[in-house]
This record gives C-alpha cells, structure tokens and sequence, in this order.
C-alpha cells in the first residue's frame, strides 16, 4: 500500500516535504490508516502534522467513544488532536437538509475554522477507490456527469488532498492487519438507510459478480473522464471570459452569444457562473436543463426563481443570472444641496451648487436654481409617472420611454427618478426634462454614479 501511495504522490504531487497537514480521522478503518501511514514518515519527510476528530452528536456514547479513540490514538503517536462538536440536528432543521449533507456542511465548517492561520495548509481525506465507485454510481442515479471525487481541490486558501484514491479498502484493510490496528465500526454504515449504504451493500456487490475489477474499471474511466473534462473546462473558461459579464451577486451575458456556442459549452459556463456566486455553498440539483428551456422560450421579458438561491431574468438580449431573489425595494428619499445619498440599487446620487459648467453626460443634470423647488425628491417610479422631455412640446410616459430606451423590465422598478415640487426633472442615464439647462446665475447640478 505505501508504495502505491508514493508513487501516486509523486504522479500529483498532493503532500510535499514540510508540509503542515491537517488530518480527518474519525477512528474508522481508513482514516485509522490515514493517520498511522503519515505518521510513519513523519520524520522523514518532515510533516507538521495535526489531527482533526468530529462528533456529530447523532449516535451518543457511540460518538463519544469515537472521538475519545481517536484522541488517546493520537496521544500515543504524539500528534496534536482537535475536537469538533456539531449540532447537526439543529442544523438539519434550520437549513431544510438532509443528516448527511448537515453532517458534511457542519464538519467542513469545523475543519475550515481550525485551518484558519494555517496558510498554504492541507486538509487530508481518506477517501479510497471504493469510495470513488459509490460517488460514481451516487452520480449516475441522479442523472449527472459522474465526476467522482477529486484528487485535490481548492479549500478556501488551503488544498484538501486524497492520496489514498489510487488503493481500495482491501488494501487499507491489509494496512490495518498488518500494523495490528484495532478501528472503530460504525454499525450506520450497515444499515441500508441512506443511499450510499444501499449501493455499497447491494447494487456494487451485484455488478461485481459481472465484473470482478468493476472498482478498478471505474478508478481507470474515471481518469480518461478527469482528463475529456479538463480540455472541456478549459474551452469553457475561454468562452466564459468572453461573453459573461460577472458582479459579486450577478453575472449578465448574450443570449444571441450564448445560443451560438454548444451545448456542453453551455452547460459548463452556467456552472462555472453558479460556482462564481455560490463559492460556499451546494447546489442541491443540476438546474442547466431548467435553465436551458427557460432562455430558449419565446418570451423575450420574463423572470424565473428557480429556488431561493438562484434567480433567471431575461429581457431583450440579456440574460441575468442574480444570487437569490429579486425582491424590488421601492423607495423615496429627500437630498439638499450639499448632500449625498446612497440609494438601494447601488447607485449614489449628489447634489451641489456650481458656478462653472463643465462637460456633462448623461449621469449629470444641470438647471436654473429658480426653476426647481428644494430639497429634492429621489424616488422609485409610480403608475402613471409622466415627464416633458427637453425638446418636446407634451408629456410623455415613464413606461413608454423606458420601453423606448429597452431598459429591461427588471430594473424599471428600482430606477430612481429625479423630482421637483411633484414634477419628474429627470430620469438618469436615459431622460432628461425641459428644465435641463447649463446657463444661468445659480445652476444646480445632480449627479448620478453606478
């Protein structure tokens, strides 16, 4: 076992000389062998090593007794131990989840906090090629890529590493009996409760008889997969770079652009965009084939809340993918001269008094300090909102111009309008009013920023 180890070390480079490693142990036989094969070579390759044990507090003195195994272990090896106590339960309930996902969120959570201060550190699991066939099969069941489990990945600043996916559980069980190890059993696992149970306990053994090397098969197909998908993310973060447009809680792009590109592009930069929103958080399904109906649909305006967490709103040419809802906040506000708002859509707005016009655009409106009333009113539209442009002899509606401007439907309700004495002066970046003028004794000037 240690020298597939080795040599599957040295392909990926997972743990190096020096290293500060953090080790999730709960006592069971692979995260026994976890710790006892790093602590071998501690020494030797000069590990700062550290063990990190979780009690979920779902089985009693059963937990207990896990954890205090695990510190008396770690006790007799020299090795640092961390104790984590989650409430999953309280957890489950507040978050409307599953045990085994409250269980995996809460402990990640304890092993994020105990690696904080620790730069470059990594987090290592003892996850084999068992565990990688079950992940697989997990996968296909829900109708998803099976992307198995990572080698190594990105955690927060810190890498978590898998160095025993290259050997199986017979091996680790051969570990364990050669080294006269005693692990803890945790009888859950036998239980066909939960859907890994079932597939370890009855789908795999089945397929087995077919196939004798089936783990083996799936670890070699897995890699020929890492590889295809590599090549694939690749395309996929060109194509991203050049036609979405990211914010920290939207990303916004071309539906043209986007219908042009294939659909395993597509499907990649939709992810890739959730994973920008949601670095820590899980999707609880694959929503692509939800959204890929959803923007091919005739309707050119439309808003779609998938489920709390995402929000699809297209108008004209443009899609928006928004993290969580798009509750609209109406609002209205009074700003004197001198002052300056912050206003609910992330805009600011100032106001001050100028003696020298300089070069304005569309985010600066200039008038006659006698033809407005002050303090003026920011505000949110209104039914029936009718403003004189400058140039035009009558009054035209907020909502017709809005629509002649194609400002997207979304955005129409938290747009602020610019009042005076219950007259609309102006409509930022897109209207501006007859009393827009840049002479006179006394100008004021408002201006708008993004």
């Amino acid at each position: 076992m240690e020298s597939a180890v080795f040599n599957f070390n040295q392909e990926h480079r997972l743990f190096e000389k020096g290293d500060t490693l953090f080790l999730a142990v709960s006592g069971g036989p692979d995260s026994l062998a976890l710790l006892h094969f790093f602590a071998s070579i501690r020494e030797s390759w000069n590990l700062n090593l550290m063990t990190l044990t979780v009690d979920h507090q779902l089985r009693g003195q059963e937990s207990l007794d896990d954890v205090k195994f695990v510190q008396n272990e770690c006790a007799r090896l020299g090795i640092p131990c961390k104790i984590g106590r989650v409430d999953v339960s309280g957890y489950k309930k507040d978050q409307q989840v599953g045990t085994q996902v409250a269980a995996r969120e809460k402990r990640y959570q304890f092993f994020a906090d105990c690696m904080n201060g620790y730069n470059h550190s990594k987090l290592v699991l003892g996850h084999h090629q068992d565990d990688l066939t079950e992940t697989m099969f997990m996968q296909f069941i829900k109708g998803v890529r099976p992307k198995g489990l990572p080698i190594k990945r990105d955690f927060d600043e810190h890498k978590i590493i898998r160095p025993f996916l290259c050997i199986t559980k017979d091996d680790i069980l051969n570990f364990i009996h050669k080294h006269d190890l005693n692990p803890r059993m945790d009888p859950s696992n036998e239980q066909d409760t939960y859907t890994r149970n079932r597939i370890r306990n009855q789908v795999i053994p089945l397929l087995e008889k077919e196939n004798p090397s089936l783990t083996h098969s799936l670890a070699g197909l897995q890699v020929q997969l890492n590889e295809e998908e590599e090549l694939m993310q690749s395309l996929a973060h060109e194509q991203f770079s050049k036609m979405v447009d990211m914010n920290i809680n939207y990303a916004t792009f071309s539906i043209t652009e986007f219908n042009e590109i294939p659909v395993p592009l597509q499907r990649r930069i939709f992810h890739l965009i959730l994973n920008y929103l949601y670095t820590h958080e899980m999707m609880d399904k694959d929503y692509f084939n939800t959204f890929k109906e959803w923007i091919q649909s005739d309707q050119k305006n439309s808003q779609y809340q998938i489920n709390k967490q995402i929000t699809l709103i297209k108008a004209y040419d443009e899609c928006r993918i928004l993290k969580g809802s798009n509750a609209v906040e109406s609002f209205h506000n009074i700003i004197n001269v001198g002052e300056t708002l912050q206003l609910p859509n992330g805009w600011s707005v100032s106001v001050a008094e100028v003696d020298v016009v300089q070069d304005t655009g569309n985010d600066t409106f200039l008038c006659d300090k006698h033809h407005i009333s002050l303090p003026l009113m920011v505000r949110t539209r209104k039914h029936g909102d009718r403003i004189k442009p400058k140039g035009m002899k009558g009054r035209k509606k907020v909502k017709d111009i809005f629509i002649d401007q194609k400002i997207p439907k979304y955005l129409r309700d938290e747009w602020p309008i610019v009042e005076s004495n219950g007259e609309i002066i102006w409509i930022p970046f897109v209207c501006k009013s007859h009393l827009a003028e840049d002479s006179g004794q006394r100008l004021i000037q408002i201006t708008f920023h993004k």
